[in-house]
This record gives structure tokens, sequence and C-alpha cells, in this order.
């Protein structure tokens, strides 16, 4: 009777159970737990299942004739009975259980695809100047560098890239030593340029005088740029540190200036706050985590089709916090110190692998790539898109 009703039932969906091997990953240890025991009892009914059948199926013997076979046959089918039950019983269990994982893992899912997603923070340029200068500063000390080359603030424009005027370098300055104190770590060195020879060197691409002074310092150049995209109020003030022996980007840290056009002495009726300020980059098919995993062989530089370096630095800004990528300055480096054209040909040096970021389908959306020097083969790396956002999301996000 009580088989009869459950095969009445309707049938379980097990496909969930084909995608163990990919759910097993996203349980917690008590959901680990459960599933061994469903697992157990489930294999445990079908042994029971069998042995069931095997009685059921009993058939008098020659060898002893007489012997009442009815029991037998009644005790298999109450086992069939009982497994098939249990089978159902705990296949349900299981099901359940597989959903809420799958469930669990849709949700951490969208976690990770949205770890590279941030808001830029906004503050005026005299609030943005200490805060980052005092932030700069203290990473830089905490990662032992000795001596902090300064040597001017850069901007970048429409028209490229280029030296800020001696007020703003004054502001800057001042702002750093006055947050250095006693330590004597930012310094201004004299005569600093690049020595166009050793670009594709590992070390020593600057002259400077007094340089045996320096020699067994750690050391980094703080490079501090202010972009504006064009026709805008507002821009983003960029501080790093580039280590002098690598010239991989050591620290890396951005913001929006609301007033930097302003800053600049900058003065359009027509300016309006261009800066897109929301983040958002979907790896759909994690090559940045595969990235990630080979940090140590590959050091970065960012190669752009996008009209301003707002975006490339966006970029750098997520993939150091989130992917822990190795990353080369080499751009700024050539942008502000090379007077050649010649050098923005080579293309070998202190990085071996490129991140391309290329227009993509849509506006203010980009194509992101990856490709190591000397190879054809490029890797699909996400999509990266700018956007505004709005004043009801800005509180939510506050």
């Amino acid at each position: 009777m009580a088989s009869a009703k459950a095969s009445k039932e309707e049938a379980i969906d097990l496909s969930i159970i084909e995608q163990i091997d990919v759910l097993m990953p996203y349980m917690t240890a008590s959901q680990n737990i459960q599933f061994l025991n469903l697992e157990a009892a489930i294999e445990d009914a079908k042994s029971n299942l069998r042995s069931g059948q095997y009685l059921a199926e009993t058939k008098p013997s020659t060898f002893d004739p007489d012997r009442d076979i009815k029991e037998i046959v009644k005790r298999g089918k109450l086992m069939i009975e009982s497994a098939n039950l249990n089978i159902r019983t705990n296949q349900k269990s299981l099901v359940a259980l597989l959903t809420s994982v799958d469930a669990q893992k849709a949700a951490q899912v969208t976690i990770d695809e949205a770890r590279f997603d941030y808001v830029l923070e906004s503050s005026t340029f005299e609030e943005a100047m200490a805060t980052l200068c005092q932030q700069l500063l203290e990473r830089c000390w905490q990662l032992d560098y000795e001596t902090l080359f300064f040597d001017g603030v850069f901007t970048q424009d429409s028209e490229g890239t280029h030296r800020t005027d001696a007020k703003l370098r004054k502001d800057f300055y001042n702002t750093l030593t006055q947050i250095d104190g006693n330590a004597f770590s930012v310094t201004i060195p004299v005569g600093f340029k690049l020595n166009p020879n050793t670009l594709d060197n590992s070390s020593q691409i600057f002259s400077y005088q007094n340089e045996a002074i320096f020699a067994q310092d750690k050391k980094a150049l703080l490079a501090i740029e202010l972009i504006r995209p064009e026709g805008s109020s507002s821009g983003l003030l960029s501080l790093r540190a580039i280590d002098l022996e690598t010239l991989l980007i050591a620290v890396h840290q951005i913001v929006k200036v609301d007033d930097l056009a302003a800053a600049l002495s900058i003065e359009d009726e027509i300016l309006e706050d261009a800066l897109l300020t929301q983040v958002t980059l979907r790896d759909h098919t994690n090559t940045l985590e595969t990235l990630t995993h080979l940090s140590d062989a590959y050091i970065y530089e960012i190669e752009s089709a996008a009209s301003s370096n707002e975006v490339a630095e966006m970029l750098t800004n997520t993939l150091l916090n989130q992917a822990n990528l190795q990353m080369s300055d080499r751009d700024f480096i050539i942008r502000a110190y090379g007077d050649s054209l010649k050098m923005l040909d080579t293309r070998e040096g202190h990085a071996n692998a490129r991140l391309i970021i290329a227009d993509g389908a849509e506006t203010n959306s980009y194509q992101l790539s990856a490709q190591s020097n000397g190879s054809s083969r490029t890797l699909t790396s996400g999509v990266l898109t700018l956007s505004q956002i709005h004043s009801e999301q800005m509180a939510e996000v506050e």
C-alpha cells in the first residue's frame, strides 16, 4: 500500500546531484557533514534494497522442497518497501541541501563578480591633497622606503602631460614635508632625469646628483598627477610611489577632486562635472583570477585606447587592490620624463605583459584583454564600465 503510494508521488528531480563537484567548495562545514551523512544513508538504503530484492525473488529449492519461502519473500518485500522509502526521503533531503548550497554559490559568485567594483571617493582639492599625502607617506614607511624622491607635480589633460605651476608644486612639497617631519624621507633630487639608454634595464634608469649618498637606500619616486577630462570642472588626483629598482607601483591612491579646474586656475563657463566615478568590472571568463595566481611571473603595463588616462588609473587602482598584480608605471615615466618619440616605441623593458584597454560596444565601456610580450595570443579579461553615480545611489553607499 505504502509502496503504491510512493510510486504515485511526484518523481524527484535529481539533476542537481550532477553538480556536486561544483557545489562542494561552497558548502559550510555543517553542510558538508550533512551531505556525507545523507550520501551514506542513501548507499545503505540501496544496499538494503538489493538484499530485499534478493529475498523477494527466492524460489523453491530442489534441495529443500519443504522449505516455506513465503516468509522469506514477505520479508524481502518489506525490506524493498522500507529501502525505497529511505532512498526517497534521503534523496529529497539531499536535493534540498544541494539547492540551498546552489543559492549560496549564486550569492558568492555575485559577490566575487563585484569585487572589482567601487565608487570613487570625492573631495575638495585641499582636503584631497592633505589626506592622500598622509596616506601615501604612511604606506611607504610601512613598506620600509627610506628615500622618497619628490620631483614635482604633473597635470594630464587633452594637451598631454606637463608640469604644473610653481605654486601647486610648492603646496604639495610643503604638505609632504610637514607630514614627513623628522623622518626626512622626502627629498628633492637635484638634476633628476631619465637616461634613455637604460630604459630597458632593471634599475638605475634615472640619474641625479649625489647618487652615491642614496645608493643603499630603498627608494621610490612620488608620482603626483592631476588628471582632468576635457571640459570637466572635476578631475582625478593620483598619488603613487614607484619603486626605483623595479619600476613597480608600490603604492597607488586616487580620489575625485570636485574643484580641480579651479585649483588649476581654469575658468570656463561651460565646464561641467564630467568625471565618471562608478567603476564596474565584469570578468565572466575569470581570467583576472587566473592572472592573480600567476602574479609572480608577469609584470603588467597598461596600454589604453581611452582618450584620457583616468580610465587606466581607475583600472590600475582596483587591480592592485583586488587582484594583487604587479603593475609597472613605465607609461608615466615616459610621459613625464621622456623627451624622445623613440621612447614611446620601445616595448621591451621592465614589464613583460600588457593589459589592453580597448573601446567597448557602448559609451564609457571598455574591453580588457591581457597579452604577454612576444605572444600573438590575447586573453579576454572582462569589460570595464564607467558611469556616474546618482545622488540616491550615493546615499545608499554612504
